[in-house]
């Protein structure tokens, strides 16, 4: 099966130049595409003069995560038929698209390949794909800041991988495309990687996770340095971003059942997190409310895609 890689890149600093060493040295033949939003770090020298067998597509702006992976999933010709598409501060192992596409060769409807993500120490699990959680419906990397000793150490079937790094047979995304688009883009980013396989998924294939398929994710890079969780410590717009774009997700993909049943629950958690968001800073609640237009954009894009009720809870 032939390969590219996209690497979405904005002020990624010397975490570039690790992440495309490891793609460059893959065990099967990968193209690798660079799709730079305006960086203006120390990274921007690989964008100027890129490694050997890196082709760099320069956006001018900064299109996000989402606008990125859609950038580099366009410049790819129709002969490529799995696509991984990664953050630069992560390093996959020699073998990571070799192993990822033995699972995908093995049986048809398998869509996607949620790898083992474990943090840089090496002791400490980052994520072993992603599942909702019960009642809340909250994106959950499962392993997530777990030893990593012994646990996750089998396949199975997930909702969706990490957007650090996720690989997908391509013509699954095309079944899981809403107008035409694989990634929405004004998600710009948070959200997208879970919207993505929900799609996957409920347009009829899976999306596994697979153990041997290694990679380190540093994690975070977007957020401040601190304690707490990483969604206080993003700026305003990305953190009312993060939350406009999970009831986007919701919106376009939760079967109607599943919503009336988890009601609620949900409302009242949203809206604590709302408050909890706002309060210390109130620039959050200004652009949850200017974010607000993406919700009417996906409850019109609902009804173009089927839903298909729970399956991949926590």
């Amino acid at each position: 099966m032939t390969a590219a890689a996209i690497v979405v890149n904005h002020n990624g600093g010397d975490d570039l130049a690790h992440c495309l060493a490891a793609l460059s040295v893959q065990t099967v033949p990968v193209e690798i595409v660079l799709v730079d939003c305006a960086s203006t770090d120390s990274s921007r020298s690989l964008v100027t003069s890129p490694p050997e067998r890196v082709r760099v597509l320069a956006l001018g702006v900064n299109a996000g995560y989402a606008g990125g992976c859609a950038a580099g999933l366009a410049a790819l010709g129709p002969e490529v038929e799995t696509v991984g598409f990664f953050n630069p501060d992560c390093f996959v192992a020699a073998d990571f698209f070799a192993v990822c596409i033995v699972v995908l060769a093995g049986d048809m409807r398998i869509g996607g390949v949620a790898g083992r993500l474990v943090r840089p120490d090496g002791a400490t699990l980052d994520s072993c794909g992603q599942v909702l959680t019960p009642f809340a419906l909250r994106v959950h990397d499962r392993g997530y800041g777990l030893p990593e000793g012994g646990a996750y150490l089998h396949s199975v079937q997930v909702l969706a991988a990490c957007g650090a790094a996720m690989v997908y047979r391509r013509v699954a995304l095309e079944a899981a495309a809403v107008e035409g688009a694989v990634f929405p883009t004004e998600f710009f980013a948070f959200w997208e990687d879970l919207d993505l396989g929900w799609r996957v998924t409920n347009a009829g294939y899976r999306v596994i996770y697979e153990p041997a398929a290694l990679a380190v994710h540093r994690r975070g890079a977007t957020a401040s340095p601190g304690r707490g969780r990483l969604l206080t410590r993003r700026p305003p717009a990305l953190a009312a971003g993060a939350m406009v774009n999970r009831w986007a997700t919701l919106a376009r993909n939760l079967h109607w059942v599943d919503f009336l049943l988890r009601l609620p629950v949900l409302l009242p958690w949203d809206m604590a997190t709302i408050v909890w968001l706002s309060l210390p800073r109130p620039a959050v609640a200004g652009a949850l409310i200017r974010a607000l237009p993406r919700l009417r954009m996906a409850l019109r894009e609902r009804r173009r895609l089927p839903q298909r009720r729970l399956g991949w809870l926590e």
